[in-house]
């Protein structure tokens, strides 16, 4: 019986669940954001804002973070799966 080293093309080593689970997190963040960046802004403008001063800057940040948040979270777990 021969033993034969087998080369591992570039995609066989890559984990199918781990892609499906990022495609899913980022399509669920996308479809989040509009409700996330639409609560923010009725809660932070308008006639009588509920929330004001420093609070309401920090409040309209939260869009921000979940945008990062949606890019270096795929980034970082990308680069893991394709330096292994």
């Amino acid at each position: 019986m021969r033993w034969q080293i087998r080369k591992l093309r570039r995609a066989e080593g890559f984990n199918v669940g781990l892609l499906i689970g990022l495609f899913i997190f980022i399509l669920v963040g996308i479809v989040l954001l509009p409700v996330i960046t639409s609560e923010v802004s009725s809660l932070t403008s308008g006639t009588s804002p509920a929330v004001t001063g420093t609070n309401a800057t920090l409040l309209n940040l939260v869009p921000l973070f979940y945008i990062l948040i949606l890019v270096i979270v795929p980034a970082v777990l990308a680069y893991k799966m394709y330096r292994e």
